[in-house]
This record gives C-alpha cells, sequence and structure tokens, in this order.
C-alpha cells in the first residue's frame, strides 16, 4: 500500500512516503514527525508513551516536550526527601526546563511568635548542602520563572552570597515570598540582589510579599524602581522606606504592573497600612504614575459599607486617575468606594484601558449609572468585562449605548431580552466595538436582520465574532 503524510509548518510542506504490502506503524515514522504527535499529548500521556518501547521512550524524553512539565518539588521533597528530588531534576528529559517550582522544598520557619511573625529553626546542615545543589542545577537550567517562597535563604546566603544572587538576577520572574520573615532571619541577600541589579540583570518581575525589608538601607529599596513588575504584598517596611519609594516612583519609575494584594504593605512601627501613614497626594500620584496596580483593602470585609470611614486615600487616587493616569488597568474592587461621588468614580474607570466591573457591595449603583453614562459618550475603555449576577435594574438602553463604544466586551452576566436586543441593536456604522462575548445569553429571539446586520458589523476590519447554535437556542461568542 501507499501512504503519503504532509507535515505542515512555517516552511514548505515536508511529505513523507511508505510503501508496502502492510499497514504503516507509529515506530516507522521518522522521529521529527513521532515527537510533534507526542507534543500534542498531556504529560500523563506523554510519560506513558515512555513506557511502549524504545523509540517512543527516546522520542517522548526530548527535553523541549518536557519544558514546562510542572515538577512538584514540594511533594518530592517532602515526602521522599532532597535526594529524590535532585534524582528527578537530573533526568536528561528536564534539561530545557523553564518553570520552576521550588517553594518550600528547604523551610526553615515555625509559625509562632509575637504578632504571628514566625521565628527561626536550625536546618540539619546535611539537607543545606542538599538545597544548595538543587539551586546549582537550577542554576543551569534555561529558567524564565523559579519559585523560591518560604525556603529558607537566609542561611543559604551565608554560606553562598555571591551564587545566590547571581542565580536570582539571571531568571526573569522568581518568587521570594515569605523568604526573610520572622525573628532571627535576615534581608541581607535582598540587598545583595538588588545592590547587584544592573539594565543588564535578566531579572524583571520579583515577588517579596511577606519579607521583612524594614532593615534594608532606603537606596536600595528605592532599586525596586528599575524592575517592571514588583509585589509587595504583606511585606514589612518603614514609612521612611516607603516614602522613598514611591517620591522615586512618582518622578519616574520602570514599573509596570505594581501587586498589593489583600494583604497591605506593612508599617514595621505602628503594624498598619504603611501607604496609609502617607501623604494622600503622594500615593495617588506615584500608583498613577504606573500601568497595573492591584490594591485591595478590604477583602473579605464583613459589615455594611457605611461602617467603614470614608477613605481620603482613595478618593485622592482615583481624582487624579480621572485627570491625568498612565494606568491602563486596577483591580481595586475590594475598597471601599461608598463615600467617593460618582462623577469622580465614572472619570477614573473611564480613563482606564481595561475595566473588570463586578460586584462590589462598596459600589453604588449611582456611581456604576454615572460610568455607563459616561463610557457611552467618552471613553478610553478598550476593554471591559461585566460580571453582576443581574443587570436588570439597569436600562437596557443605557448598556446598549455603553458596550458599543468599548472595542472588546465580555458580558459574564445573565441579560435580559430587552438587553440583548438593544445591544444588537445599538451596534451601527460609528460603533467602537469589535469583539462581542454574549457567553450564556440566548440571542435567537432578537430579530434575524437586527442579529445579522450587527454580526457582519462586528466582523468588519477584522473583528471577531461567531454564532453557536445549541438546540433551540443561538448563541454570539468571540
Amino acid at each position: 500500500m501507499d501512504m503519503k503524510i504532509t507535515e505542515s509548518g512555517n516552511s514548505s510542506p515536508r511529505v513523507y512516503n511508505w510503501k508496502g504490502p502492510e499497514e504503516p506503524h507509529l515506530t516507522n515514522f521518522p522521529s521529527e514527525v513521532l515527537q510533534r504527535i507526542f507534543s500534542f499529548l498531556p504529560y500523563s500521556d506523554l510519560f506513558t508513551s515512555t513506557l511502549v518501547c524504545r523509540m517512543f521512550r527516546d522520542n517522548a524524553s526530548v527535553p523541549v516536550l518536557w519544558k514546562r512539565f510542572p515538577i512538584p518539588a514540594m511533594e518530592i521533597s517532602q515526602d521522599d526527601g532532597l535526594d529524590r528530588l535532585l534524582s528527578v531534576l537530573q533526568l536528561p528529559r528536564f534539561r530545557k526546563i523553564q518553570h520552576l517550582d521550588l517553594n518550600r522544598v528547604f523551610m526553615a520557619i515555625k509559625k509562632k511568635g509575637g504578632k504571628n511573625r514566625p521565628v527561626l529553626a536550625v536546618q540539619p546542615p546535611d539537607d543545606q548542602s542538599k538545597f544548595l545543589e538543587v539551586l546549582e542545577i537550577a542554576s543551569k537550567l534555561p529558567l524564565t520563572w523559579l519559585n523560591l517562597s518560604y525556603n529558607d535563604l537566609p542561611s543559604v546566603f551565608v554560606s553562598s552570597p555571591e551564587f545566590l544572587s547571581r542565580l536570582i538576577l539571571k531568571i526573569p520572574h522568581v518568587d521570594l515570598f515569605a523568604t526573610c520573615r520572622g525573628q532571627g532571619t535576615s534581608s541581607d541577600f535582598i540587598g545583595n540582589v538588588l545592590g547587584n541589579l544592573t539594565e543588564a540583570s535578566a531579572l524583571h518581575t520579583v515577588d517579596l510579599g511577606g519579607c521583612d525589608l524594614d532593615t534594608l538601607p532606603i537606596y536600595l529599596v528605592t532599586k525596586l524602581n528599575n524592575l517592571t513588575n514588583v509585589a509587595l504584598e504583606g511585606a514589612f517596611m518603614t514609612m521612611e522606606q516607603a516614602r522613598a519609594f514611591l517620591v522615586d516612583m512618582a518622578k519616574g519609575s520602570k514599573i509596570k504592573k505594581f501587586d498589593i494584594g489583600c494583604e497591605l504593605i506593612v508599617d514595621k512601627d505602628t503594624y498598619s497600612d504603611v501607604l496609609e501613614n502617607l501623604d494622600p497626594d503622594l500615593v495617588a500620584t506615584a500608583l498613577n504614575n504606573l500601568e497595573h496596580v492591584v490594591y485591595n483593602k478590604l477583602k473579605d470585609a464583613k459589615g455594611d459599607c457605611c461602617d467603614f470611614p470614608p477613605d481620603l486615600h482613595l478618593s485622592r487616587f482615583l481624582q487624579v486617575m480621572g485627570r491625568n493616569t498612565k494606568l491602563k488597568k486596577v483591580e481595586m474592587e475590594e475598597n471601599n468606594f461608598f463615600y467617593v461621588g460618582p462623577e469622580v468614580v465614572a472619570k477614573a474607570f473611564n480613563n482606564l484601558e481595561h475595566l473588570e466591573m463586578k460586584p462590589n457591595p462598596f459600589n453604588t449603583s449611582a456611581q456604576i449609572v454615572a460610568t455607563l453614562e459616561l463610557m457611552a459618550q467618552n471613553t478610553r475603555l478598550k476593554y471591559v468585562l461585566f460580571e453582576y449576577e443581574d443587570l436588570s435594574w439597569l436600562n437596557p438602553g443605557l448598556v446598549a449605548r455603553a458596550v458599543v463604544q468599548v472595542e472588546q466586551v465580555d458580558m459574564k452576566c445573565s441579560l435580559s431580552r430587552a438587553h440583548v436586543n438593544a445591544i444588537l441593536r445599538e451596534i451601527g456604522a460609528s460603533s467602537r466595538i469589535r469583539r462581542l462575548n454574549l457567553r450564556d445569553n440566548d440571542v435567537s429571539k432578537v430579530p434575524a436582520h437586527v442579529r445579522d446586520s450587527a454580526v457582519k458589523l462586528l466582523r468588519r476590519e477584522g473583528g471577531v465574532v461567531k454564532l453557536e447554535q445549541k438546540g433551540k437556542r443561538l448563541y454570539l461568542k468571540c
């Protein structure tokens, strides 16, 4: 029998021919074809393929196929010890691994001490040397992300200070959450990393959340502004450090994303939010000089919005955002917006490029309406996600006029027939919208000429939209 297999790629198609009386077998395929097939398999099936035969084992073990495999280092080290982890990391198939999660493989803290601050516990010398071997293997891998969170890095720094700094600085993204926190710990290794940070360093993203940074010199803390993405959720700082850091940020920072999360940066002396202890104008100016901010002060807060005092820092931040900002996206839904004027909120949100409108008990209906009214008239927004359970209380015409002025809209909520009808009717030649995802909202009841016209207009100039029929229901998605 004759058989042809064509492989398409960026270059000219390549054709493989087999001739013979028997059906072709996978083992007859060239290695490059087998490896291409294996690249589509989940890792569990890829591993099973290594057990079939020698040819499958050799081709399914090619390092490039395993470059994103999530090695369960924490489970291996805790269940079988660091020796076993070392043998796993030395397997030939992992030579090109790009992401490596080593969090909690060499923990040296116990949860006790004042203010829930952990206390250092001494690790056996053998474990320290084995952990150092693990890091040496990591230093030879082409890593783009390394997670060292919760490990006893201060003790490693004492024995190999320059090695640890070089390792961290050569990897683009490194997580160091809670690596130096508690009595008896030292942040010297972080100071050494920041002190050696240059424009030539590969490091651009770092998570220092949960770390005691309050002993670092101020000039080293300000060097965080030379990174691209910085996370400081739950870190400890002095007010002087935080002020200097934000002053430099306000003047001009390379930081694009600043993540404070929902555990505030803690003032070392007062155990309160260190940013709340600084001048509101400084905080507002600095944060508006970035592109993406994550800052949720009231995560899982209990009580009515009226039970919380007015947030002067949030109000000032939104006022500056509405006038002049570099911000494109904020994740701040867990904040008390209740006392902020609807016009201030509307101007701030419409001055972004990316907005996610989610349920927030600390938002008022007047703020939501004002945001949509301004969105319908004049907005910089390019993407909006609606994640409310019920929009029936909002005027369908208002929702429609707002939605069609944004390039990409994702309606992750239940819409009434009136809302669906209004949105599709509003799409016209002057609309900015190019991608519309109505998710599980049925559009079969919309008149066919309205629906067809909306789809045609959405597809103009490369817009993306598709209709999916499921039984009697019809969905419009992108």
